[in-house]
């Protein structure tokens, strides 16, 4: 039995919107991978991919995701990025767009969490939305643009 898909293509387009932004501002090419890298992105400059990408849209403030203990990302996400990080050598970008702005986290080698915790949702009642994340602090992040 297949899981439902919950990403729209309203979030899809939320996340290409930014994408868009950085390839202008960083001078490079936003690529979408196919689902089973189970990361939005690879980012390229020519043919040279330069880093592997994840792209969220959040609601909240980066003050707001800090008050809440830091950001959440799937635990199964992210050993996905260490996995591509580490077999290819290249970065991982973690790019979040929040309502005061948008930040990266350039990971190179450090993908130690800064905890782990059980997240998700529980108002679609599936069980498998509730899961280990990981938790990084949002001093790891640098701000792009307001």
């Amino acid at each position: 039995m297949f899981r439902p898909v919950y990403e729209t293509q309203s979030d899809l387009d939320r996340e290409m919107e930014v994408a868009r932004f950085l390839e202008r501002i960083w001078d490079c090419k936003f690529h979408k991978t196919p689902v089973r890298y189970h990361v939005d992105f690879v980012i390229s400059r020519g043919k040279v991919v330069l880093s592997y990408c994840e792209v969220k849209v959040r609601n909240y403030s980066m003050k707001d995701i800090n008050n809440m203990g830091g950001y959440l990302i799937s635990a199964g996400k992210w050993s996905s990025a260490k996995s591509l990080s580490e077999s290819s050598g290249l970065p991982f970008t973690l790019v979040i767009k929040a309502l005061d702005g948008i930040w990266y986290n350039l990971v190179k080698e450090n993908f130690k969490p800064d905890g782990i915790i059980i997240g998700g949702r529980d108002d679609r009642h599936d069980w498998q939305d509730t899961e280990p994340c990981v938790l990084i602090n949002c001093e790891r992040f640098t701000k792009v643009a307001d």
